[in-house]
Parts: C-alpha cells; structure tokens; sequence
C-alpha cells in the first residue's frame, strides 16, 4: 500500500479540537453584543412612542444618543472584562499568559469584515439621501442611518466571527 500520509506530531491538535478565542475575536463578540443590545433597547424605547402618537412628536434623539454611547462604553467595558476573564481563565487552567498578536489573518479578517460593513452603509447612506430628497421628517432619515449602522456593524461581526471560527 502506497500511504503518503505525513506522520502526525505529538504537539498537533485534532481537527475537532476547540480553538482558542484570540483578544481580537473576543473583542469582535463583545462588540456584535452590545450594538445588538443598545440597539434592542432603543427599539422597545422608540417604537412605543412612535405608535402612540405622530412620527414629528416622536422625541428619539435623546434614546438614540443614549443608545450609541451605551454601545461604546459597553464594547470599551465589555473588552475589558473579557480581556480580565480570559486571563483569569487561562490562569487557573495553569497555562501561561502570551500576549496575542496580529497576524495577516486577523488583517485580512478585518478586511472582510469591512467590505461587507461598506456596503451596508453605503445602501444606508442612499436611502438616507433619498429620504432626505423627498423631505421625510427627521425622524425617518436619523433612524435610517442609525438602523443601517446597526446592521452594518452586525453584518461585519458576523462575517468576521464566521472567518475566526471557520477560516477566512
């Protein structure tokens, strides 16, 4: 029998085997959950109101201000902890903390991710522009930018923690 198999080392993992979650993809995750979570919480604020009175009443700066603030600090906050947990982890399993380092994978993940957030924002910023043409009120065209960065930043999640968990 001709096997031309390679000899596996000792030190290679299975292909089923867990693979650790880098900084930059646990930075990624954090990320997905706070924008969806701000997010979330802007909606159940704002769509009440909108229901129960006219779209140029509707007071949604405020919630919409509040919202994109919450999805920074809690992206900055939740990093941190999840930075402070990895560690702690790592710690009490008894290996050794190396620091993570970029590599050309997580660039070209990054680049992925990218071109998928662009074109989002760019079919936002069209129908944003073509609200604003059509003189819709405030309200349509400010929740159109903040809905389409929503998904955007969540298009860009997704395609980024799909190439970390199953290659670029």
């Amino acid at each position: 029998m001709n096997a031309t198999c390679e000899p596996s080392s000792p030190t290679s993992m299975p292909d089923d085997a867990p693979v650790p979650m880098t900084s930059e993809e646990r930075g990624v995750w954090v990320f997905l959950i706070t924008n969806l979570a701000a997010a979330i919480a802007y909606g159940f604020v704002i769509v009440p109101r909108a229901l129960s009175q006219p779209i140029d009443e509707v007071s949604w700066v405020t919630p919409m201000l509040w919202a994109i603030g919450l999805q920074i600090v809690g992206t900055i906050v939740g990093s941190i902890v999840a930075a402070i947990g990895s560690a702690v982890g790592q710690t009490l399993r008894g290996g050794t903390i190396e620091p993570d380092v970029t590599d050309e994978r997580d660039k070209e993940i990054a680049r992925q991710g990218s071109r998928v957030s662009y074109a989002v924002l760019g079919t936002g910023t069209l129908a944003a522009l073509i609200l604003a043409m059509l003189s819709a009120d405030t309200f349509w065209i400010g929740n159109t930018i903040f809905a389409f960065g929503v998904v955007g930043s969540a298009a860009e999640a997704i395609v980024k923690i799909r190439a970390y968990r199953w290659g670029v």
